[in-house]
């Protein structure tokens, strides 16, 4: 059994080995009259507002959308469209910014939003295409999911012709929610799906965080609210300061079993360090970026460090490692980049950082007693009759209110609003100083 399950981690580990990224199709002829014709075809408005709530409001009409596709005969740009659609992993997210920009000055500024209520399934994945476009067509994409569900997946027969299948819950109940998915797949993940959410205003922030979750990342656990709420929690308490992006774009383990070997974290780094440029081309050069894992995020982050990056500072919390193979700074592409840590004391992850090394399994070095990297002060959880843990529980209830963050809960604790961790973490992703504990790694000669 364990040679099975070493073997599907070193195929896991075989989708990371992508090619060098390619440039977009280019888009040099006429397309303003193929552009007005699919639009005249598609769309049920001549007006952008108009189609996107017809898209979204009819469930029927968003699945006949979201199982549209650009017909490359149709001209030069559904050719291009169709190419970007058929390897959307392939193409340079920066460089596919570009592509849209061109079209906006070609065709006006709303092109991308009008795109995606054409061709959601293209644009909602799009690595590289206008976030305010791809949360529009995620969110005709969701309509378009809640309705499948309720369809028949097989012919109609007798027994089955007044049968009816309920929506799927966790997608039904994001429809109209306000939540912002720059990607969401219902289906990845053996259909557990997998997200990347928007917390908070990218355009406004003055800084922007990027949470990559533990174990369990998926829509049908949770932790999918949970990381949702954690990140609200900050985004609330920076009045606007901060954003945060909740990354789980990729294939995730589930259980201590999967989550100990590292492939799920080579392949997802790997995106991880695609997405953190596609970030900084929209959001602009001047906005710090903090890169925050937790727990199996923490080898994530770890990993995608060892790759070019476009973040600022890093932050482990509760991390399970720095990655797997990675002991020392020169093993990081950037090993002067400003790095802190959270552990607290009695945290079970305590028991697998820094185990070491073998091929495929563990997460490389512990967080905690890297060089140069600073740990925060856990301390303890607030004792106000109003503190509440990370679902809205008050603490009070939950007989922990002023408690020491330690021990076996400790893992989620750290996250807990106007505890000591929590305000430490937030001092970091808003790049002001935390509260360091007292021990502290060596740093980094030359650093």
């Amino acid at each position: 059994m364990l040679a099975l399950v070493y073997v599907a981690g070193v195929t896991q580990l075989g989708e990371a080995e992508a090619d060098s990224l390619r440039t977009p199709p280019a888009v040099e002829g006429d397309v303003e009259d193929e552009f007005t014709g699919l639009k005249w075809a598609l769309l049920a408005s001549d007006r952008l507002d108009e189609a996107q709530e017809a898209a979204v409001t009819d469930p029927e009409y968003a699945s006949e959308l979201a199982s549209g596709a650009p017909d490359p005969r149709t001209g030069e740009l559904s050719a291009a469209l169709a190419t970007l659609s058929e390897a959307a992993g392939e193409f340079d997210p920066v460089e596919v910014g570009g592509f849209f920009d061109d079209l906006d000055e070609r065709l006006g500024t709303d092109s991308a939003s009008w795109l995606a209520v054409m061709y959601p399934a293209v644009l909602g994945s799009l690595p590289g295409a206008p976030f305010e476009a791809r949360e529009a067509a995620n969110q005709i994409l969701l309509t378009a999911a809640s309705y499948d569900t309720t369809q028949p997946d097989s012919p109609e027969r007798p027994w089955n012709a007044e049968v009816e299948r309920p929506p799927r819950e966790e997608v039904t109940e994001l429809i109209g929610s306000g939540r912002q998915f720059v990607y969401i797949d219902p289906y990845n993940n053996a259909g557990d799906g997998s997200w990347i959410e928007v917390v908070g205003d990218l355009e406004t922030a003055e800084t922007v965080s990027v949470l990559v979750p533990g174990g369990s990342a998926v829509l049908t656990s949770d932790n999918f609210d949970i990381y949702y709420q954690r990140a609200q929690s900050f985004v609330d308490a920076a009045d606007g300061e901060l954003a945060v992006v909740v990354w789980a774009g990729a294939s995730w383990p589930s259980g201590w079993i999967e989550e100990s070997w590292a492939s799920w974290a080579a392949v997802a780094s790997e995106s991880l360090a695609s997405f953190t440029f596609d970030l900084r081309s929209q959001i602009g050069p001047d906005v710090p970026v903090t890169l925050v894992g937790h727990s199996y995020g923490g080898a994530v982050i770890g990993l995608a460090e060892t790759q070019d990056l476009a973040v600022d500072r890093v932050l482990h919390i509760a991390s399970a490692g720095m990655g797997n193979d990675v002991y020392d700074p020169e093993d990081l592409d950037e090993p002067c980049r400003p790095r802190y840590s959270i552990t607290a004391p009695g945290d079970p992850i305590s028991y697998i950082q820094g185990m070491p090394y073998v091929p495929l399994l563990g997460h490389g070095a512990d967080p905690d007693d890297f060089p140069g990297v600073k740990n925060l002060y856990p301390g303890y959880l607030p004792d106000a009759p109003d503190a509440v843990d990370d679902t809205g529980t008050l603490l009070i209830d939950r007989g922990i209110s002023g408690k020491e963050v330690e021990g076996v809960h400790s893992h989620s604790e750290i996250f807990y609003p106007e505890s000591d961790a929590w305000n430490n973490i937030l001092a970091v992703l808003l790049g002001q100083e935390p509260e360091l504990d007292d021990d502290q790694p060596a740093p980094i000669d030359g650093c």
